[in-house]
């Protein structure tokens, strides 16, 4: 670890909760150290299909989170911090095995709070032959100075914009400036990188932004494709996420404490059209899995 990552852990400002600890003393809001943990490395087939392809994302899950969403499908992993200690040797390598495995690119989940760490194992992950592409897959609670930090390391981002208003990211994520940062964050993503480049069917370069449809949220998510469209463009790359299914603390929100209809999914399909989207994917209700192919 060289000493410029050192320092900037030491005093820890990496994502808007500015908790400035010294990470190698103790733990931040987040819930790491200065230690990388890693859950678990693997291909996955059940991305967006411009990042599975026929082989497989090289997904790596990574251990904690800035967010503490209420109904985190991967709680185990964000929020017990389910995982083992990777050196930054030990994580280049894990890219490298993916890269080897047949994987379309390395697929870095949730990773933003070791985002020195990661970027240096990039680095040498690179000089080491890595030269499949890099997702950066987010939740949007980013500094666009950190994001700074990854500019031509990472190749696609695909950040997952949650929340469009101030309540509703209080109440489930304990993140009331979240709105906020994830505007700032995308837009600083779509400079680094454009929209979505392929070739073959396969994602090489861009940004692509998740929504997931939240029971009783369809107004947000209208409000989202709404910023999208006016301010980086209709052409972005959008997926639209039926996968909701309520579990960890949802039980304690009873608006949320129920699947997605059809019908809220439906009337997020018909704000597509409506504001003009052209690119992207859509799923069926319930399913983690079944993308539609890009509309048009």
């Amino acid at each position: 670890m060289n000493a410029d990552i050192k320092n900037i852990l030491s005093r820890c400002t990496l994502c808007p909760r500015e908790c400035g600890i010294d990470r190698f003393a103790k733990t931040g809001y987040c819930g790491s150290s200065a230690e990388v943990i890693v859950n678990l490395h693997r291909l996955h087939l059940w991305e967006e299909p411009v990042l599975s392809g026929t082989q497989g994302s090289g997904t790596i899950f990574f251990s904690h989170c800035t967010m503490r969403c209420a109904y985190c499908q991967n709680y185990r992993i964000s929020q017990e911090g389910r995982g083992n200690s990777r050196s930054l040797e030990e994580l280049s390598g894990i890219m490298i095995a993916l890269q080897e495995a047949g994987a379309h690119n390395v697929n870095l989940v949730t990773a933003s709070h070791y985002t020195p760490q990661v970027a240096e194992a990039i680095i040498d992950a690179r000089s080491r032959g890595l030269h499949i592409p890099i997702v950066w897959n987010s939740n949007a609670y980013e500094k666009p100075e950190t994001l700074r930090i990854l500019e031509g390391l990472v190749d696609i981002y695909l950040p997952d914009f949650r929340y469009f208003g101030v309540e509703k990211a209080i109440r489930y994520s304990s993140a009331p400036d979240y709105p906020e940062w994830a505007q700032k964050s995308i837009a600083e993503m779509l400079r680094q990188t454009g929209h979505l480049a392929m070739q073959n069917g396969i994602a090489l370069k861009g940004v692509m932004v998740r929504l997931l449809v939240l029971p009783g949220q369809t107004d947000a998510v209208r409000g989202i494709l709404t910023w999208i469209r006016e301010t980086i463009g209709a052409e972005t790359w959008v997926s639209l996420m039926g996968q909701y299914y309520p579990t960890y603390r949802s039980h304690e929100f009873t608006e949320i404490n129920r699947p997605v209809t059809e019908e809220e999914y439906e009337r997020c399909l018909g704000y597509l059209d409506e504001l003009g989207f052209e690119n992207g994917f859509v799923q069926k209700v319930g399913s983690c899995a079944d993308y539609t192919p890009e509309f048009k």
